[in-house]
């Protein structure tokens, strides 16, 4: 699945080359305007093997209680645009039950345990923080907003401050922990949001990661 999002990267990025040529292809325009977002890391490759873990969304960061993690995300654009993009992230509690990794033993999906923790709370066991350790309001929607200035590709962090409380797991999602989650078999459920003169879109297998705290 993997490869399959990166050839659409590749044929997206592909397409917006064209539009920069005088000849008038016939493609959907509205496809040089689609971009993605997620989490740079993708699953775990098997030390000095061609494979690794099959299963996405496994990928997870420790933090010990009164320190901070940095979990980077990725935004894919190959392009200067003369707007600005926004994309959101959300923090949620883990559901019982839901598969994770809490430790990297065969590299395999063997290593897929089920969450048994206790609900880890905003603002009382963890805070999501800037890089001076200053405390980010999520806004209504509950969702954290990062910038990308005229659509220019990058690398940033999302920073959780351990804030001493309880011990466990939580999830960091690129999309609303309460509405559809990315479906491979839909590609209208990876649009994150769609607004003016562009789309983001998340990956069906790379839409959460893990924070555990230790």
């Amino acid at each position: 699945m993997k490869k399959v999002i990166y050839t659409l990267v590749a044929l997206f990025a592909a397409m917006t080359f064209t539009s920069c040529n005088d000849d008038d292809w016939d493609y959907d325009k509205t496809l040089e305007h689609e971009y993605f977002y997620g989490p740079q890391v993708w699953g775990y490759d098997k030390p000095n093997a061609a494979s690794g873990i099959g299963n996405n969304n496994v990928v997870f960061y420790e933090v010990n209680q009164g320190e901070t993690v940095a979990v980077p995300m990725q935004f894919w654009c190959e392009f200067k645009r003369d707007y600005n993009v926004v994309t959101y992230y959300w923090t949620a509690p883990k559901p019982s039950g839901e598969k994770y990794i809490k430790e990297l033993k065969n590299y395999s999906n063997s290593d897929l345990v089920s969450y048994d923790g206790p609900e880890l709370v905003r603002g009382v066991d963890y805070e999501v923080v800037d890089e001076n350790g200053n405390v980010i309001t999520p806004g209504a929607s509950g969702a954290y907003e990062m910038f990308w200035p005229n659509a220019l590709k990058g690398v940033k962090n999302i920073y959780i401050k351990a804030l001493n409380g309880k011990k466990g797991s939580f999830n960091i999602m690129t999309c609303d922990p309460d509405g559809t989650v990315p479906s491979g078999s839909d590609v209208s459920s990876t649009i994150q949001h769609a607004t003016g003169p562009y789309t983001v879109r998340v990956f069906s297998q790379n839409y959460r990661v893990t924070v555990t705290v230790k």
